[in-house]
């Protein structure tokens, strides 16, 4: 099936940024980069997703994303999906709380789409039927899961949602990502994105085709797609990831929360819709020689300022990494540059916020 691809375009030029905004997301960088890039605790790259201790058998290599294995792949973007609406924490300890059988059912394209295919329920059969017709959920009391369009059926959805542990529909994700590639008519997910952004002239919009491609199945949002594109993509992201100029890899951009917690603290006004924001970070980013802070970083790179705003305004990540400057207040935060003290969400500040408040 062929992916149409519209190059959105925000309805007016994003706004330049301010010399104060870009000073403030500067130091904010500063910050990210002396403390948590490249570190085992950066939280949401792809150094999370290859450590068994975090999240089990769901791991992956740096070696097999950077070379874009199928397997690997498919199961980084179930992982990778799980991220969403629910605190990183929360996720890690499902993740890794999960049997290593389970772990390898859920994130195998091969088994699912035979169990999808040898399913009681022929909604579960198509991306079509599962999207439109399937209406797995929980029960209310015992949290097990239940349907109305096929109530008796033995279906493996039923199952995934209890061992996923998060809202009724979600056990859809894993099978409905499968069904996602397996229809697309290529054999795999690598595959199935080289396919799409073939079928593109502009490296941006190939960069959107492979979004639109992931986001056919069911909760894969444009947020959790750039999550998991920038890490097959980005060159600074996951070592060993080659540069490519054919494909706009800094379209790749994870706006969440506290990415947005961030850009209203330096005073973003601009449109709130996903396309707008995306721009306004890369006009940030194009400000801000990232070389000049790190040797090994690219000289402008979106996703990493994006990262940096996402991780400075994470008050629940950054409490549950130990060597965070949070731990040395006394030190460290007469240190920081007053326009990130006065927006840290765990500092000496904020301590002291808490205190009147309590």
């Amino acid at each position: 099936m062929r992916v149409v691809v519209v190059e959105q375009r925000v309805r007016s030029s994003p706004r330049k940024p301010s010399k104060r905004q870009t000073s403030i997301t500067t130091e904010a960088v500063r910050w990210y980069v002396n403390n948590h890039y490249g570190t085992a605790t950066d939280q949401g790259v792809t150094p999370t997703f290859c450590d068994p201790t975090r999240v089990g058998a769901f791991a992956v290599t740096l070696e097999g994303v950077a070379r874009r294995d199928p397997d690997e792949l498919f199961r980084l973007i179930v992982a990778v999906a799980m991220f969403q609406r629910r605190q990183d924490a929360q996720i890690i300890r499902i993740l890794g709380g999960m049997t290593e059988a389970d772990s390898a059912e859920i994130s195998s394209m091969r088994r699912l789409l035979k169990l999808a295919s040898r399913s009681e329920c022929e909604h579960t059969k198509t991306l079509d039927g599962l999207l439109s017709n399937c209406d797995l959920t929980k029960t209310p009391k015992t949290k097990r899961g239940t349907c109305r369009a096929n109530t008796r059926a033995q279906c493996h959805l039923k199952r995934h949602t209890v061992l996923l542990r998060r809202y009724g529909h979600f056990g859809k994700v894993p099978t409905s990502i499968a069904l996602a590639v397996h229809e697309s008519g290529e054999a795999d997910i690598a595959s199935m994105l080289d396919a799409a952004a073939a079928r593109e002239a502009t490296p941006n919009a190939r960069a959107r085709a492979m979004i639109a491609a992931l986001s056919r199945a069911w909760r894969v949002s444009e947020k959790i797609s750039s999550m998991f594109l920038a890490m097959v993509w980005n060159p600074d992201l996951t070592p060993g990831v080659t540069e490519r100029d054919d494909v706009d890899w800094r379209h790749f951009i994870v706006i969440d929360s506290n990415t947005d917690l961030f850009l209203s603290s330096i005073g973003y006004n601009g449109l709130g819709t996903y396309e707008a924001r995306r721009a306004f970070i890369r006009a940030l980013s194009a400000e801000i020689d990232l070389s000049a802070l790190c040797p090994t970083l690219r000289r402008d790179n979106p996703r990493i300022v994006q990262q940096a705003m996402y991780l400075f305004m994470s008050e629940s990540n950054r409490r549950g990494i130990p060597t965070d400057c949070m731990r040395r207040r006394g030190e460290a935060c007469p240190r920081c540059p007053s326009v990130l003290r006065s927006r840290c969400p765990v500092g000496d500040r904020a301590k002291r916020r808490l205190s009147v408040v309590t």
